[in-house]
């Protein structure tokens, strides 16, 4: 449907979801193509402690130990549900998509948006802007606090004019594929050697770098750098205020968030596979438990670098698992006069995994990929970046006995890649162990 076809669209609507019913009519074959994207389905292929496998966001944790599978109404603010609280997985025809959150050209669309601005959105509706990915992927997971967000910070935006198309294209289809860095299929991946070139520069030491090294190592020097990005976040206080402080040059927020500009990057051999936390695997307690981060090293892995969030968690005090509680309300305080104990048994009935009635706290980590804030060349980093006594680079993490350029000929050998997962902690608890009949009491299993 042309611009001037989405002016004579005409109110007044009642709901977000009979505005979006009205672009499916037109657009029949994009709806289609949509409940076969991973923006509707939330699965694709990956690499999974150490298995190939079918990876299902709906029954993941986040970042932040948050479970979407309990939490739909909270996960629908900006997954294309236009239904809040709609299963993940409804692929039906009758089930709708939120058009406008992608398709919005004023800039003011929200997840409660008022009913009065829907007819203008729709009516100016166009192809989707760098903006409007931003409003759900800036958000982490809708999760954290509203903050100022300026244009991100990076070449490909700011002097070539890139939409998020340009790297994560979908073919003038809306059946979208992560197809960016590292993928299940090498040969689809979308990488900076699409556009530069095998080899990029005209030094060759650094096309040797490039070998071991990838280009976001050395071009994403920092990140945080365009708004305070979170670094950890407890969410468990229930402070309604959004009183902030200074501490030690990072952003604290009463609501637990902790922001911070300006980050070095943490580094680790990546192929592309994950290391991920699951429901039911037994933590020490004592210990940050790992949410997320990159597998072991093989011969096809690259030194990457990684943004890091820790969080404040809860965890079962009898069976040492994560607990993930019943989010009452949809932005932070989450458990505004709210029993916690309570949100934590409705939470862990949806998730059909015992609760003994007891919590406690412990701390988590989650490291995931930077690909997005690329620097200008001159602004990348230089030799003495990562070599020397200032090197940001923690070589020996990397598998290295010291700093390869200082160790002489014998410390240049690659380090050998990892061959098998470390076994750390006790076995999981296997999902399911509750009845899956709805209103049946919780008893915890012996």
């Amino acid at each position: 449907m042309a611009i001037e076809a989405h002016q004579k669209i005409s109110g007044p609507f009642s709901t977000l979801a009979e505005v979006n019913r009205q672009c499916m009519n037109c657009h029949k074959k994009q709806a289609g193509d949509l409940y076969k994207s991973i923006h509707w389905t939330w699965q694709r292929q990956r690499i999974i402690n150490g298995a190939t496998v079918l990876s299902d966001k709906s029954k993941d944790l986040s970042r932040f130990g948050i479970a979407a599978g309990n939490n739909p109404s909270v996960c629908r603010r900006c997954h294309l549900s236009a239904i809040p609280g709609t299963p993940p997985m409804a692929m039906s025809e009758s089930a709708t998509i939120n058009c406008l959150i992608c398709h919005d050209t004023t800039g003011t669309y929200e997840p409660d948006v008022q009913l009065s601005t829907l007819v203008l959105i729709a009516q100016t509706a166009g192809r989707p802007s760098v903006h409007n990915c931003r409003t759900c992927h800036d958000r982490e997971c809708g999760l954290t606090p509203e903050t100022a967000r300026p244009p991100i910070k990076d070449i490909h935006l700011q002097r070539y004019g890139f939409t998020c198309q340009k790297c994560h294209p979908g073919n003038d289809h809306h059946d979208f594929k992560r197809v960016v860095t590292v993928s299940m299929d090498q040969q689809k991946t979308q990488q900076c050697s699409n556009c530069h070139g095998k080899k990029p520069h005209t030094l060759a030491r650094l096309n040797q770098h490039a070998i071991l090294i990838g280009c976001q190592s050395c071009h994403i020097p920092e990140y945080g750098n365009n708004s305070p990005a979170v670094i950890s976040w407890n969410w468990l206080l229930d402070s309604s205020t959004d009183t902030l402080h200074q501490r030690k040059n990072a952003l604290v927020y009463a609501r637990g968030f902790t922001l911070a500009k300006n980050i070095t990057p943490i580094y680790f051999w990546d192929n592309g596979s994950d290391e991920l936390y699951t429901r039911g695997t037994r933590i020490v307690p004592e210990h940050a438990t790992r949410l997320q981060g990159p597998g072991p090293r093989t011969p096809a892995s690259k030194i990457m670098p990684f943004t890091m969030h820790s969080g404040t968690q809860l965890y079962d005090i009898k069976y040492r698992y994560l607990l993930s509680p019943k989010l009452y309300r949809p932005q932070a305080p989450f458990f505004k006069g709210a029993d916690l104990n309570a949100a934590v048994t409705e939470g862990m009935r949806e998730l059909r995994l015992p609760y003994s009635g007891q919590y406690s706290v412990t701390a988590t980590v989650a490291f995931r990929r930077l690909n997005h804030g690329v620097a200008r060349a001159n602004k990348a980093l230089g030799c003495l970046d990562c070599h020397g006594s200032a090197a940001r680079f923690n070589w020996r993490r990397l598998g290295y006995e010291q700093d390869p350029w200082t160790g002489g000929r014998k410390n240049l050998k690659n380090p050998p890649p990892v061959q098998k997962l470390p076994i750390i902690g006790l076995p999981p608890v296997q999902e399911s162990v509750l009845p899956v009949t709805p209103g049946r009491p919780m008893t915890p299993s012996q």
